[in-house]
């Protein structure tokens, strides 16, 4: 079992980086998990959405193994219960890929093509989160699912 954790751009607060390092680490007693950051786009002075997302989605698909199954954090996902997507992180790792790999985008969000390859589109909240804040969500959210699958109760 194999986790791939996708990210757009390093983050600059601590706080979230501390965060989502935490939860890999828990993620790690029951799943390999590792991260992966690729570069943000620079949006230049006149900030062109659909360019950073395009480059920022070049990097990202660029970053997946063949095998990986997608499945992207975005707004305009479906939303699940902790229990509902702990259930879809088994049929998607029974689906055997090489690594269930989550991307978050940038702030511009992510691009059409990353949709595409994606085998689910996962939404965090109604509201919409910070980049650097969903990622925080989405790890605690794997490691409470594979604390579920392995049979380890946790409810905080």
């Amino acid at each position: 079992m194999r986790i791939r954790l996708l990210f757009v751009g390093k983050s600059d607060e601590s706080e979230y980086a501390r965060g989502v390092e935490r939860y890999v680490v828990r993620i790690g007693r029951f799943a390999a998990c590792d991260v992966t950051v690729v570069k943000e786009e620079k949006p230049g002075e006149k900030p062109d959405a659909g360019r950073v997302r395009a480059k920022e989605g070049e990097r990202l698909l660029a970053a997946l193994a063949p095998r990986d199954l997608l499945v992207l954090a975005d707004e305009r996902g479906k939303e699940r219960t902790s229990e509902e997507f702990a259930r879809d992180l088994r049929s998607w790792l029974d689906a055997s890929p090489s690594a269930v790999a989550f991307a978050v985008g940038g702030a511009f969000g992510l691009d059409p093509a990353l949709r595409e390859r994606a085998r689910a589109i996962l939404s965090l909240s109604r509201m919409t989160l910070p980049h650097q804040l969903a990622r925080v969500v989405l790890t605690e959210q794997i490691y409470r699912a594979t604390a579920t699958l392995s049979g380890v109760a946790y409810s905080k």
